[in-house]
């Protein structure tokens, strides 16, 4: 799936997913103002933020959604994957049935964004783990997802290198898809070798992911 392409560079929508308690609501904030939100915000619906990066000297942006609570009534709906490239697969490490319940959470998004990256997120490292690295990569491995990391929405640790490495993969991605359409049309006739395709082919429709 494409970006959406405006002057501030590619813009790729990040979901968090997983069990309420894991932390996706602190690790939201943590994103969106650098400060540790330890039981979330009292606000039932779904909320987003952008996170601006630098990779390889071009910006990228991050438009990161988070469920903020309606997962605990079990109202995620396809609205909310609509239009994401990537997917926050997160549990707590003091909680190893948190990972367990991720599945329910990886069958999701793949039926409602099958194209998505995921990652796996063990969260809350600054307590003690009750989770093998073992079972965090057979579990990354089983279920197709792009890495594993481990953070701490709390501290803040492992939180930049996750956003870093999540913004240069799906830049990566979104480079070879365009080449790949731009290959296309060249050898379809509709455009000559270096040419700049109309941008409106790489975009998402206006308010695609407004609408949850």
């Amino acid at each position: 799936m494409a970006a959406l392409i405006d002057e501030r560079g590619p813009m790729f929508k990040v979901v968090l997913l997983g069990e309420a308690g894991v932390g996706k609501t602190s690790l939201f904030y943590r994103i969106k103002e650098n400060t540790f939100i330890s039981n979330g915000r009292n606000t039932i619906g779904v909320d987003s933020c952008s996170k601006f990066l630098k990779v390889n000297d071009k910006q990228v942006t991050l438009s990161v959604w988070d469920t903020a609570g309606v997962e605990r009534f079990r109202t995620v709906t396809k609205n909310y994957y609509r239009g994401a490239h990537a997917c926050i697969l997160m549990f707590g490490i003091d909680e190893p049935g948190s990972l367990q319940y991720l599945t329910h959470w990886t069958r999701d998004a793949n039926e409602f964004c099958p194209d998505a990256f995921k990652f796996v997120v063990a969260n809350k490292i600054d307590l003690d783990c009750r989770v093998s690295l073992e079972s965090m990569q057979m579990f990354s491995d089983s279920h197709n997802c792009s890495n594993v990391f481990q953070i701490s929405a709390k501290t803040g640790e492992g939180i930049d290198g996750l956003l870093d490495s999540m913004a240069k993969e799906l830049l990566n991605e979104n480079k070879e898809t365009r080449l790949e359409k731009e290959k296309d049309l060249s050898s379809s006739g509709n455009i000559s070798v270096g040419e700049t395709p109309d941008p409106t082919v790489r975009q998402w429709k206006s308010g695609c992911c407004k609408s949850m």
